[in-house]
């Protein structure tokens, strides 16, 4: 195989499962990466996490205790949506439907419906 390839499939790969990261397994053994990073924070979707309290007083969203993002059925199926938007769109246009708050939500509560 040659090196570009396998670093491509590297990347995917550990999208998929990042066994390497420090921060592996974030909420459960064997929960899919794609979505390291949930294009729906703060989703306040308060079956999905909750509002906490720091140490300064001020809140923030916790996703501590959300498994759904993570699962790999709902990750794909995020994945196909987003995929519908961007797939005639250069990569700026398309991280410029990331900063889409309302867009990205109905992403969000499209998938959990069909994955309940």
């Amino acid at each position: 195989m040659i090196e570009l390839a396998k670093n491509h499939f590297k990347k995917v790969l550990n999208m998929v499962v990042n066994k390497d990261c420090k921060y592996y397994p974030c909420h459960y053994e064997g929960q899919t990466c794609i979505w390291c990073f949930c294009p729906f924070y703060p989703c306040e979707d308060n079956s999905l996490g909750e509002y906490i309290t720091k140490k300064d007083g001020s809140k923030v969203w916790s996703c501590e205790k959300c498994f759904w993002i993570h699962n790999e059925d709902v990750a794909i199926e995020i994945l196909r949506e987003i995929i519908k938007l961007v797939k005639d769109k250069n990569s700026e246009e398309a991280l410029k439907l990331f900063e889409n708050r309302e867009l990205l939500l109905k992403i969000k509560n499209k998938v959990k419906e069909e994955k309940k």
